[in-house]
């Protein structure tokens, strides 16, 4: 009786790319200009954080015999603005970077705060559903259908101009999409039987909710804070243009923006489109890496 051999397996070849590691290649291939934009946003990020370490002239440092001077032009002392001049003489490049700690700072703590608060609200909804899950859905449908510039009109009015408040009003803003995203994938997750596992070997609710489903919340909060991130820095400076956000002696894009209207009568459009094109190309930038990272993490695929 001839007995049938069984193949052998093949061994793995040492060579061989894990699923792991093959994510970031197929993310640059399906997504290069996402990849592209969030090196962008990183090196924007990067000259906003080291302004002031760059060699450039005082942003708050007014030199009225240069006032309005246009782009690559010279001062009387020598000092090359690249950018050229506002019309007290400050530099423009060296403003629109200190405009960026201003304007990306705001952002990011209110995207910070507004995903932390959103998040572990959505993970609570999403997780005990009944009477909870019912109100917390009403209040943010709510926030979402009030108009969103009477609201901070309304809030800045009775609080004042503030970055603090300003940073509070961002959040009141942006938590709702947070809460939104996380109660969807928190009800997606409490079928899974690993979920049900645990709660049939009695472990508690916090160690389910944190342990088992915050963890797998973080890829989907995270693409949807770099998304969100451009439509708060939108909101910053809509309101800063609007005189209701941040207030003279500082800066920010929108602020700058706003002083720059009176001047373009004059010729000086660099004032208008140097920050302008700074907050465009920050935004698209978020944009379009909010899709890369959704493709570097696996948001959206399903076992």
């Amino acid at each position: 009786m001839t007995s049938l051999a069984h193949p052998a397996k093949a061994a793995p070849s040492p060579t061989a790319i894990p699923p792991a590691g093959r994510r970031l290649p197929r993310a640059l291939t399906c997504h290069l200009a996402g990849f592209l934009a969030a090196v962008i946003l990183a090196l924007i990020g990067a000259a906003a954080l080291l302004g002031p370490a760059l060699p450039l002239p005082d942003p708050a440092a007014p030199d009225l015999t240069a006032r309005l001077q246009p782009p690559l032009s010279r001062g009387a002392d020598g000092t090359l603005h690249l950018a050229g001049t506002d019309q007290l003489g400050r530099d423009v490049l060296a403003r629109t970077v200190a405009g960026a700690r201003v304007s990306i700072g705001i952002a990011l703590a209110a995207v910070a705060l507004a995903g932390s608060i959103g998040t572990i609200l959505g993970l609570i909804s999403g997780y005990r559903a009944g009477t909870i899950d019912y109100l917390l859905m009403r209040l943010v449908d709510l926030q979402m259908a009030f108009p969103s510039l009477l609201l901070a009109i309304f809030l800045l009015y009775l609080l004042g101009s503030s970055l603090a408040n300003l940073v509070a009003l961002l959040v009141i803003f942006a938590w709702a999409g947070f809460a939104r995203v996380a109660r969807a994938e928190t009800l997606r997750l409490r079928a899974q039987p690993y979920i049900e596992g645990a709660v049939a070997v009695g472990a508690s609710t916090p160690r389910i909710l944190f342990r088992h489903i915050l963890p797998h919340l973080i890829p989907v909060i995270a693409v949807v804070a770099v998304f969100d991130f451009a439509g708060v820095m939108l909101a910053e400076s809509s309101l800063s243009f609007l005189g209701l956000g941040v207030q003279p002696p500082g800066t920010s894009w929108g602020l700058s923006l706003a002083q720059s209207r009176e001047f373009l009568y004059a010729g000086a459009w660099w004032l208008f489109v140097i920050p302008g094109a700074a907050l465009f190309l920050t935004t698209l930038s978020a944009n379009l890496a909010s899709r890369w990272l959704q493709l570097v993490l696996r948001v959206g695929d399903r076992p």
